[in-house]
């Protein structure tokens, strides 16, 4: 059984996921009116067989294990397939805005979760006096 400091621990790497893929977002907002630029999004990286979420998977041996510079933490950053326009920009305003609100609410709910597990603790911490 998962202790309740997993459970936290497991949220707030959602949390961070999250808030780094907001900045990748905001980013590609920013470069709404520039032309070639190609969309970008983080996605965690969920490699098969039971490994950790959030690590990078290895494809070749020589490759070194873990984020890349400059790249966050545990993501990776893939470029948005979307449909180019005729500056050659990829950055539909649209569905960027609706990633960045379910990202958002994706973001609240752990934080939330998070809040309440803490709650738990102090409960349990305080004998139910509280």
């Amino acid at each position: 059984m998962r202790s309740l400091f997993d459970t936290v621990g497991d949220l707030e790497q959602a949390m961070t996921f999250n808030r780094e893929r907001q900045t990748v977002i905001a980013g590609n907002l920013a470069n709404l009116d520039t032309p070639g630029y190609r969309a970008r999004d983080l996605a965690p990286d969920r490699t098969a067989g039971g490994a950790e979420p959030f690590q990078l998977a290895r494809t070749d041996p020589q490759h070194i294990a873990g984020a890349s510079p400059g790249d966050p933490a545990g993501s990776s950053v893939i470029l948005d397939p979307a449909d180019k326009g005729s500056d050659g920009n990829s950055v539909s305003l649209e569905r960027e805005m609706a990633k960045l609100d379910a990202n958002r609410v994706r973001y609240s709910t752990s934080a939330e979760l998070v809040s309440r597990r803490l709650a738990l603790l102090r409960y349990a911490a305080s004998d139910g006096n509280g």
